[in-house]
């Protein structure tokens, strides 16, 4: 299979697990939420942030186990890919048998470290301790994930994704329809998933990369330091999203109410699926990257990064414009009965923050491509401490209140996006900031244009529809004006023949 197909194989994937999650997630949230109330829905974003903090832990190793193992396989030396393999695999038990020592005695004492309501404690540390045995099965299966990554199937690894989506629905239902309803089938079922697509993994890895087998002649401390060493500067970049974005449910939690942590919850399912989808696609060009790096291409190296932007600019545009046009009257019939208002501003807050983010993700790839994390990891820790300061002033000194504790992160965001992540990028690959800024340009005119005709379109249509079948009539509407515009002014050639010609012509 070509490059171009086998892209196109993997983009329509990617898309098919992005409908079949966010389809999820609008189906199951209300379904939660008014099942269990706004409050307890909202510790499940609290547990999956809170143990998300381990992954500080976990994160420097698995972050470039995938990079180590792919640039020593496509440079031919097997052996040493097998060695990076056994090293991370072992590497992660110890982790989480020593994060495990800590981990568990805070679950048992979760009531004194945040605010629960009585009724709840019970139920809350029972949701902490799935997610919490959801992140161990994680850590110890993430290197399972390479092999579809080194032979660029990475269709398969959304196909994974997809059994993990139907059967954590499915667990969640059955468990909600049979027994007395609790928070914690939301852990338990996500937990179960999570099995499921490392079972998937492994027998990918199997079939895939079979000379990539755990050994223990094959783990190597020398080995483990090396990856070690360079991803602690991705440790860094984690600990600053924790104090960028991880920290907004607890400071919710702890500042303002346990209510409107439930609500920023709420609000944040659509953003970050958003942000699902723009690591997702942007990872799809990654294996050809990857490749061209190490085999010293530098100019089909940037035009897999012009094409990435371009293309993860296209959906996240299309999202971003039909949201802000028509995100109130879905938020009314999605949420019904929730503070709708509060919910759609809380929305569009956290969406600003990714709107640079549609181009700007795939940048924030390169200096781990390049293996050049040190300086681009501290600054990004800057904005973190400084999102951090910020929010604490926001909510004690201000009337914000959970205004102040959504919007400040994305604000930090949004400049951070703007300013050293297209110019570090840029110096990493030695090449003129310009080239970065000018898809930044066509993709602000190209978004801003598509609003500006979408909301005048909008504004032209009756607006006495109820129900879903006129929002998602309204929505088509508005997603077909952005597609439209984005072909004509983000994509170039190169973008318009691998999503229009190929799949028009189905070649």
């Amino acid at each position: 299979m070509d490059n171009k197909k086998q892209f196109i194989v993997n983009l329509v994937a990617s898309l098919i697990n992005f409908v079949v999650n966010i389809g999820i997630g609008f189906a199951i949230t209300p379904f939660i939420v008014g099942r269990v109330g706004a409050e307890a829905y909202g510790f499940v974003g609290l547990a999956n942030n809170m143990v998300g903090y381990a992954s500080l832990f976990t994160i420097a190793l698995n972050s470039v186990a995938g990079r180590f193992i792919t640039v020593a396989y496509h440079q031919g030396d097997k052996g040493k890919a097998d060695r990076y393999f056994s090293s991370t695999l072992s590497a992660n038990v110890v982790l989480v048998i020593v994060l495990s020592l800590v981990a568990v005695p805070l679950i048992l004492n979760l009531n004194h470290v945040i605010k629960i309501s009585p009724h709840l404690v019970g139920d809350v540390k029972w949701l902490f301790f799935f997610v919490y045995l959801n992140f161990v099965v994680s850590a110890l299966s993430t290197v399972l994930s390479v092999a579809t990554f080194v032979k660029n199937k990475l269709y398969l690894s959304n196909l994974a994704n997809i059994a993990y989506s139907i059967v954590r629905i499915v667990v969640m239902v059955a468990c909600f329809a049979v027994f007395p309803t609790y928070v914690l089938f939301v852990g338990l079922a996500t937990c179960a998933g999570t099995i499921v697509m490392a079972l998937l993994n492994y027998a990918y890895t199997r079939r895939l990369t079979p000379e990539l087998r755990f050994s223990k002649s094959g783990v190597s401390w020398r080995v483990t330091w090396e990856m070690l060493s360079s991803g602690i500067w991705n440790t860094v970049v984690k600990l600053q999203q924790i104090l960028q974005d991880g920290l907004s449910l607890l400071i919710a939690n702890l500042a303002v109410s346990p209510l409107h942590m439930g609500y920023l919850s709420i609000a944040q399912v659509v953003p970050n699926a958003l942000s699902s989808l723009m690591g997702t696609i942007s990872g799809l060009f990654s294996p050809e990257q990857t490749r061209f790096f190490a085999q010293g291409k530098p100019d089909e190296l940037f035009r897999e990064l012009v094409s990435s932007m371009r293309i993860t600019g296209f959906f996240t545009g299309v999202i971003f414009v039909t949201l802000l046009v028509n995100g109130e009257a879905f938020i009314s019939l999605w949420q019904p009965g929730q503070d709708v208002h509060m919910i759609y501003i809380l929305m569009m807050l956290t969406m600003a923050g990714f709107f640079f983010s549609g181009v700007a993700t795939t940048l924030q790839g390169v200096p781990l491509l390049v293996n050049r994390l040190r300086n681009y990891s501290l600054a990004w820790l800057a904005c973190g401490v400084a999102s951090l300061i910020l929010t604490l002033v926001g909510v004690k000194l201000t009337h914000w209140g959970i205004y102040a504790v959504c919007a400040v992160p994305q604000l930090v965001g949004i400049v951070a996006n703007l300013t050293f992540v297209p110019v570090y990028a840029a110096w990493c690959l030695k090449i003129k900031q310009h080239k970065f800024y000018l898809i930044y340009l066509q993709y602000s005119v190209a978004t801003t244009l598509a609003f500006v005709l979408s909301y005048a379109t909008s504004l032209l249509l009756p607006r006495q529809h109820v129900g879903w079948a006129g929002l998602i009539a309204e929505c088509a509407i508005t997603a077909c004006i952005t597609c439209i515009v984005n072909v004509a002014v983000l994509l170039g050639r190169r973008e318009r023949s691998v999503l229009v010609s190929k799949i028009i012509r189905r070649k």
